[in-house]
């Protein structure tokens, strides 16, 4: 649980490192921005021949048009009305439209055509603030205007010089009686683009051209108005104007903002490929595109690479241009919507270069042929293919006694049909040939029956061998469909033989416990009867009593002793074990035991050597039972190490799981199995001379599985090694 813990912190850690670096870096080549602005800028256009501008200052003619038809109308005249001639195409095709499905229709057509000049009328107040505009009729009777300039003056060639400081450009549009519209000015831009421009559009255009048709809608000109716009030079308003005369002397060329593009992704790819691998693969997404099969990762990072590229580059130049954002917002506001708009897609684009780096170096380490065969989708296709018909091939080709379908036999007598039927094709010759087929079919029945009837025999009197205690049987013949028996008869052949020693082992193990137990537990216990019946004498000294007393108490803890061990390893071995799991630092417990048992360490004069990790090392545990699994351990190497001898002591944390060994040499011969020593009641010393229940390693070991940990004894001539693991 430790290592998990550690791993998720390391792993957090790399993730929070790798994404504050990708946004520095975006950040950082977001600021590079004005170097690449004046790398890319290109010679100033003339902002004001622009269509949409155009579009608009058209559109604009018939929302002032309707204002200053409305100054002096008694009442409101809706766009309709004004504009709308006449739309009877609906009243041809349906002759039968009685009086309301007609009023409805004329109502919907209206309104849809208020609904666009009410849009119009929103863009020129809105999105083209900086527009004055002024528009009066040619008998100059009535006039409306946006600006406190006399835009009149620039109908007047000599009178126009007094404004042409202040505007940078402007146009003078008029209709005459008939609905003729002409442009008498133009200031600022070019006459002859702008005349071409503006006089191309109509109504039909502008509004809904298919619905115009249908409805053979006809509308009324504007008649003997005259129109004058102008923008000034100095724009008081961030709109579409002023981003209309910024992209112009903000002109990029595309194909450098490209070259200094690549160039920086470039660079951001020998960066990322000086990144190890081994720290790479740890940032978030990359160990799930190692899994992700070859052409999915293509399709995921090659759409991902080529539309953050587009993307990426696109925004460059509008950022460039200052037309990322629309109009109409704070400048402060748009300022940062505009640099968190260009990190984020650099963060993209740069966390995808690092993704596909960090591919190819998975696909490097784990080699390119061994990778193609492992993760190519096309090469799992045909290896499940490939399977899918050996299994069927397979299952034709072989019988299953142990199926009751008959489809089998109906596979047989199909085929024989098919036979049958082609040699029925040839008439008499198809005679001969069915008899031949037969014949052929006769022997090769006879062969397979006899080859069966043999194997069958030999499987019979292996299991008659083995029914009379034989359990030593080896069956090296193929049995052909008679594998499958075969092997589940060496299975139960196995099985016998693991059955018969665990019960010799266990017989025997029954037979040294009683012994065991009665030796270990007699001998405390003859000294308690001995020594009270020598406390019964009335004439011992003062001195001789207590030495007796203190001799029964030390039996008796003894005793005890050994009862509580037998108790503890009764319980481990039946699973009866309760468990008080918190985290425990086993660096920190096995130098607290060490401490508790400093006098017999020192008395054993062992020196105690240990290697721990310098931090700490947490792990999931019932501390008190972990403790006396280091306790039984140390006193152990007390009791068996060589007096004088050193003790290695070595904590190991691997990434899944934490080492522990203890490692001496003992003071007698190591003469018996690894495996026996944790028997209970077994000792290192055959003749049970030193102290101790013969319970300790015992103990230990089924308090190192109960927590499920794994714990193992090696022996290399007179070296005695512990080996502990504990998963994390």
């Amino acid at each position: 649980m430790d290592t998990k813990l550690k791993s998720s912190k390391k792993s957090y850690v790399t993730n929070l490192v790798a994404f504050t670096i990708l946004i520095i870096m975006a950040f950082s080549i977001f600021g590079f921005y004005p170097k690449i602005k004046e790398w890319s800028k290109g010679e100033p256009s003339p902002p004001y021949e622009d269509y949409e501008l155009m579009r608009t200052i058209y559109q604009s003619n018939y929302v002032l048009y309707k204002d200053l038809l409305n100054q002096t109308s008694q009442e409101e005249l809706s766009a309709d009305k004004i504009y709308i001639k006449s739309y009877d195409k609906i009243l041809k095709n349906n002759e039968n439209l009685d009086y309301n499905e007609e009023s409805n229709n004329n109502l919907d057509m209206a309104r849809k055509f208020d609904d666009i000049l009410d849009l119009w009328k929103d863009n020129l107040n809105n999105d083209y603030k900086n527009l004055n505009y002024l528009v009066q009729t040619n008998d100059m009777s009535m006039k409306k205007t946006n600006t406190e300039n006399d835009l009149s003056l620039l109908e007047d060639e000599t009178k126009s010089k007094d404004l042409n400081d202040e505007y940078a450009f402007y146009m003078v549009v008029k209709y005459d009686e008939n609905g003729v519209a002409t442009v008498n000015k133009v200031y600022g831009a070019d006459d002859y683009v702008i005349r071409n421009r503006f006089l191309d559009l109509t109504m039909k255009k502008l509004f809904d051209g298919d619905y115009i048709a249908i409805n053979n809608i006809k509308f009324n000109p504007i008649k003997n108005v005259t129109f004058v716009y102008g923008i000034p030079k100095d724009l008081k308003y961030f709109d579409r104007i002023s981003s209309l005369v910024d992209s112009s002397q903000n002109k990029i060329y595309n194909r450098a903002v490209a070259t200094v593009v690549l160039s920086i992704l470039g660079i951001v790819l020998i960066l990322a490929l000086l990144v190890p691998y081994r720290i790479g693969r740890n940032v978030f997404g990359i160990k799930y595109l190692e899994k992700i099969p070859f052409e999915i990762n293509c399709f995921i990072l090659g759409i991902g690479g080529i539309g953050s590229g587009v993307v990426l580059v696109s925004t460059i130049i509008e950022t460039l241009k200052n037309t990322l954002i629309k109009p109409g917002i704070d400048k402060s506001l748009e300022s940062f919507a505009v640099i968190m708009i260009n990190a984020i897609i650099w963060t993209i684009t740069i966390y995808v270069i690092f993704a596909v780096t960090m591919l190819l170096k998975f696909i490097i380490n784990t080699g390119v042929i061994k990778y193609f065969k492992e993760k190519l989708l096309i090469i799992k296709i045909v290896n499940s293919l490939k399977r899918w018909f050996n299994n069927l091939f397979n299952y034709i080709g072989n019988i299953d006694l142990n199926d009751k379908s008959n489809r089998f036999i109906i596979k047989v007598i199909g085929v024989n049909l098919v036979i049958t039927l082609i040699c029925c094709i040839f008439w008499f010759f198809g005679i001969v040939i069915a008899f031949i087929y037969n014949a052929i079919l006769f022997y090769s029945i006879r062969k397979q029956y006899g080859d069966i009837r043999n194997k069958f025999s030999i499987l019979l009197n292996e299991a008659d061998r083995i029914a009379g205690g034989n359990i030593e049987v080896e069956i090296a013949d193929d049995l052909g469909v008679f594998n499958p028996l075969k092997d589940r008869i060496e299975k139960i052949k196995d099985g016998l033989k693991k059955a018969v020693n665990e019960e010799v082992k266990s017989q025997r193990m029954k037979t040294e416990l009683i012994s065991n137990v009665s030796h270990d537990l007699k001998t405390p216990l003859t000294s308690i009867i001995t020594y009270t019946d020598l406390l019964k004498n009335d004439n011992l000294t003062e001195e001789e009593r207590k030495s007796y007393i203190d001799t029964i108490d030390k039996k008796s803890q003894r005793l005890k002793f050994l009862i509580e061990d037998l108790f503890e390893v009764s319980k481990a071995t039946s699973g009866d074990i309760k468990l008080n799991l918190v985290n425990v630092d086993i660096v920190e417990l096995m130098r607290q035991t060490q401490i508790e048992l400093d006098d017999k360490i020192k008395d054993s004069k062992l020196i105690l050597k240990n290697s721990y990790p310098t931090s700490k090392v947490i792990l999931n545990l019932d501390s008190q039972k972990t403790f006396r699994i280091f306790e039984n351990l140390i006193i152990n190497v007390v009791k068996y190490a060589m007096k004088g001898s050193r003790v290695y002591i070595d904590i190991i944390d691997h990434e899944k799981n934490v080492e522990i060994t203890i490692k001496n040499m003992s003071a007698e011969e190591l003469n018996f199995d690894p495996f026996d020593i944790v028997d209970r009641f077994q000792r290192g010393d055959k003749s049970r001379n030193t102290e101790g229940s013969g319970l300790g390693l015992a103990i230990a070991k089924s308090f190192v599985e109960v927590q499920g940990g794994t714990f193992n004894i090696e022996i290399d001539g007179d070296l005695f090694k512990v080996v502990i693991k504990f998963n994390k």
